[in-house]
């Protein structure tokens, strides 16, 4: 099944993605297989510096929902209080354009 997952950070958490940023990508290497997609979003502006982080999108594959909750919890930004707001949601692949 896949899931969704779209997180924002906390305004003015910028220095607890940084801190914590090394952790959240190593913590990501094991379930590399399970990654369709993911890495931050950004703000209104054009810039694509980490300063411009303003949240975290992921597509994975999971069992069901135990095994992405279980997932998200351990996510060192998780662990550290980044986020405001967390949302989960089964996804499906749409096919809207082929050519991508």
């Amino acid at each position: 099944m896949l899931f969704l997952i779209l997180r924002k950070d906390r305004p003015g958490r910028l220095d607890v993605r940084l801190e914590n940023y090394a952790k959240h990508l190593a913590y990501l290497g094991p379930h590399k297989s399970k990654l369709v997609v993911g890495g931050p979003t950004l703000g209104a502006g054009t810039g694509t510096n980490d300063q411009d982080m303003t949240g975290s999108f992921l597509i994975i594959e999971a069992a069901d929902w135990d095994e992405v909750k279980n997932f998200v919890a351990n996510d060192p930004f998780e662990q550290a209080g980044l986020f405001a707001t967390t949302i989960i949601e089964r996804w499906k692949h749409g096919r809207h354009n082929d050519s991508h």
